[in-house]
């Protein structure tokens, strides 16, 4: 499980459901949660807060000057591999907070990566959970 730290920048809420911005180390992320400021409590302008995401949720890409659709990008350098017959877990490093992506070790392949290889990790915004430090992680 990865884990980074910010602090929440801006808050967007529609119906149950709230859009919220966090500033990891100058590289924003989204995160979309269940719930309200006003019902959830850690949701507060300039809180610092935990991401949580699974390995297998960061895709990795090469990609320099194209446009994704994915808002969370983090630039990365790959540190190293754990190789198996179908998935490779990939060591990252963003800032030099360790991270880690499954992928398969056709795509490991594919896209030539090596150590010490600059790449972009990609998170999907529903697949960031939030948590207070030393808190309970947000189930919704």
């Amino acid at each position: 499980m990865n884990r980074l730290s910010g602090k929440i920048t801006a808050l967007k809420t529609s119906g149950n459901m709230t859009l919220v911005d966090i500033d990891v180390n100058g590289t924003r992320m989204t995160a979309v949660t269940i719930g309200t400021p006003e019902k959830v409590h850690y949701l507060q302008m300039s809180k610092i807060i935990e991401l949580i995401f699974n390995e297998s949720e960061v895709s990795i890409g090469k990609i320099t000057d194209g446009d994704i659709s994915l808002s969370n990008q983090l630039n990365c350098i790959i540190e190293g591999f754990v190789y198996g017959e179908i998935f490779t877990l990939v060591k990252l490093s963003f800032n030099g907070k360790p991270l880690t992506s499954l992928i398969t070790e056709r795509s490991v392949k594919r896209l030539k990566l090596e150590a010490g290889d600059r790449v972009t990790a990609f998170i999907k915004t529903n697949e960031v959970m939030l948590k207070e430090p030393d808190g309970e992680e947000d189930a919704d």
